[in-house]
């Protein structure tokens, strides 16, 4: 790929832009090494109109994918995450938080599951949106055949083990991706090998299918490189054997020794420093660029020798033949900040480190050269290779086989993929599953984009209508689990389903009768969705359930039963993310038929979902039957307070309050700040 195109003879590229610029649906998307995964994520971003947030697990690989880490983002601590941790985020964050589209967690093999379970339920709070990770559009990229969590031995893993009920702490063991069902796209087009030959035995190792002949064609690379092999780097399994390996050639080089001091100007931390504060070079010391050339003339990566030395200068003669002075440069951290004023969300410069863009590179770690790529390189394999996926992150770091070599031979048990990764990668590129997340997720965008959940809903209703005709009952209820996590307010939709397939009535399982009581229910057939979802209830009990049976028996003018089914399902939620469509629900029950004024629900459900303009209307509809009128403090952008007062028709107030929301943000920010403070004497209210 060039430049910021979408390769157009990449079929799953095209697949994955499509989810990206279409839709908001959250997916996995990998690939094994060199398959462009990070360079398409940096074209997307430049292509689609959306703001983006970049996230990963370490600050090198942040560093890397020019963004700032999960942990200081959402602010989780650095031990085990138990259920209900919640980072710490202050207004400014959780602000940049809500107006971003996408969040892209890079390096995703390597974020544990309590991480990823602690980044929903701190998501979910901070945007009051009991969606997963708040309704937001995740992409996950990683492969997951590369290297795996780190998980200390001890107590940690004792917990995690306790937590988790697993051996194994990846990403999708986590429980808000078990909700979800990702759909999974692998980048297959290698653009870093194009030797056939090696493609197919690093594909054995990654897939663990490796043969007697793959080892014997590896093994045949067991020598010691020679001077006339040129710069040739060693990855070692462990950080001991790297750094003595280095010091050691340092020390063996009887040249004068220079030391380059780095500098660091506001925030950086030390942990994500690319290269050392402090370099020891000698003339004769082999080292590594570690930052692109806007000149092209070397990359991240790149080998070379140092073959001058001065107090400001440093010579290196590449690979290539080629000599150049190498400059100082700068790397940024950055964090995000949202600009009220611009109405777009930025990153904040918080520090910056320079320093020469050279490290000693003799050896360096496996897990270092992870994302980097070499002509040559020296596995050295003297304390083997441990973890799973090792030996084919090594080998996938060099272009050819020819430019491998061995320090001893591999044996079959170093090629070693851990069995639930193999299971897990069964799944990818699914066509038909990731088809039905484009065509749904396409039928909802654009009601989405304008804030209107009520025709979002609905497009999901019509599509569970669709598959559950069609016969594919696994997606029918993908997509009625979808219409209840985002439904709202449901008056509009009763009546919206004309037929209810027959087929879902045979079966005995749970599963097609609530299908089948969920389109009962909005084809206005209330008796038959309730006696339905009563026998489901029977042997599952879950919210959604229960939902529906209130629904149905409110319908049914059984009021006292239904508000009887709201406690219950409203005790199902968190109460730090109560459920929007509950709320609304009691709210308008309680004040139509239970006699007990629903207006502090319908601000909860206003402070909860604040871009709901039906859910300003209807509190504003309650406050005015009560003679209510919000208080306002100053003259500021009150002109919109100063509407929600006035006898002005429904109409009129939703027009205005459309406007509002494009032109005149800081008037819907005053609105619902004096809703959050206003105050009701629901007794005074009963009696007039």
């Amino acid at each position: 790929m060039q430049n910021t195109q979408i390769d157009p003879r990449n079929y799953e590229q095209q697949l994955a832009y499509e989810l990206v610029a279409n839709t908001n649906s959250s997916f996995f998307l990998t690939g094994r090494a060199g398959t462009g995964k990070t360079t398409f994520l940096h074209n997307v971003q430049k292509l689609v109109g959306k703001q983006f947030i970049t996230l990963a697990p370490t600050g090198v690989a942040a560093i890397l994918a020019g963004g700032d880490t999960i942990h200081s983002f959402f602010g989780l601590p650095m031990e085990v995450c138990t259920p209900g941790t919640c980072g710490k985020m202050n207004e400014a964050r959780i602000l940049t938080l809500l107006h971003a589209d996408t969040i892209i967690i890079d390096e995703v093999s390597m974020v544990r599951c309590d991480v990823m379970d602690a980044i929903d339920y701190t998501m979910r709070k901070a945007l009051r949106n009991n969606m997963p990770f708040g309704g937001k559009q995740m992409i996950f990229v990683g492969d997951m055949f590369q290297l795996p969590p780190v998980v200390k031995q001890g107590p940690e893993k004792d917990l995690l083990k306790d937590l988790y009920h697993t051996d194994d702490f990846f990403f999708y063991k986590s429980d808000v991706i078990k909700r979800m069902r990702l759909v999974k796209i692998e980048f297959q087009k290698v653009y870093r090998q194009d030797d056939e030959h090696f493609l197919h035995i690093l594909e054995n190792v990654r897939m663990n299918k490796v043969t007697p002949e793959d080892i014997m064609h590896l093994n045949g690379r067991v020598q010691t490189p020679s001077e006339a092999d040129g710069a040739v780097i060693t990855l070692a399994s462990i950080n001991k054997t790297a750094d003595k390996i280095n010091l050691q050639r340092l020390e063996e080089i009887d040249a004068e020794e220079f030391v380059y001091e780095g500098t660091v100007d506001g925030t950086f931390e030390e942990k994500r420093f690319p290269v050392e504060l402090k370099l020891r070079l000698k003339v004769g010391a082999q080292v590594m660029l570690t930052r692109n050339d806007q000149q092209k003339r070397w990359a991240n990566g790149t080998l070379g020798k140092v073959i001058k030395l001065t107090k400001d200068e440093i010579s290196v003669m590449l690979n290539n033949g080629e000599t150049y002075i190498v400059p100082c440069c700068s790397w940024e951290s950055y964090s995000y900040e949202y600009n009220k004023e611009e109405r777009k969300m930025k990153k904040e410069l918080t520090g910056t480190f320079t320093q020469y863009p050279l490290k000693l590179a003799w050896a360096i770690t496996v897990h270092k050269s992870q994302g980097m790529t070499f002509d040559k390189l020296s596995l050295d394999l003297s304390r083997g290779m441990f973890a799973a996926g090792q030996l084919y992150v090594a080998l996938s770091r060099v272009r050819t086989l020819e430019g491998l070599y061995l320090s001893k031979n591999v044996i079959p048990q170093y090629a070693h993929t851990n069995r639930e990764v193999l299971t897990y990668a069964s799944e990818y590129n699914n066509e038909q599953q990731i088809g039905n997340e484009i065509e749904s997720g396409k039928a909802v965008y654009g009601a989405l984009q304008q804030n209107d959940y009520d025709e979002a809903a609905k497009q999901y209703l019509i599509l569970v209508a669709k598959k559950a005709d069609d016969g594919d009952l696994k997606e029918a209820m993908q997509q009625a689990k979808r219409f209840l996590d985002i439904l709202v307010c449901d008056e509009h939709l009763y009546g919206a389903i004309e037929n209810v397939p027959e087929s879902l009535l045979r079966s005995s399982h749970w599963a097609p009768k609530f299908i089948a009581a969920l389109l009962n229910l909005y084809a206005d057939k209330y008796e038959e969705a309730l006696t339905l979802i009563s026998e489901v209830l029977e042997g599952h009990q879950c919210a959604e359930a229960l939902y529906i049976k209130s629904r149905a028996l409110a319908k049914l003018e059984r009021y006292a039963e239904a508000d009887e089914t709201n406690c219950q399902l409203a005790n199902m939620f968190e109460m730090a993310t109560p459920d929007a469509k509950v709320l609304f629900m009691i709210a308008m029950l309680n004040e139509m038929h239970i006699g007990d004024p629903g207006l502090d629900l319908m601000r909860k459900l206003v402070e909860t979902r604040p871009k709901y303009d039906l859910g300003i209307l209807a509190l504003r509809t309650l406050m005015q039957s009560h003679g209510l009128q919000l208080d306002k403090q100053s003259d500021n952008n009150c002109e919109l307070v100063d509407l929600f007062n006035s006898d002005a028709t429904e109409e009129e107030f939703l027009t205005q309050l459309k406007v509002c929301r494009e032109k005149a943000p800081e008037a819907i920010a005053y609105l619902i700040h004096r809703i959050k403070k206003q105050e009701f004497n629901e007794e005074q209210s009963i009696e007039e």
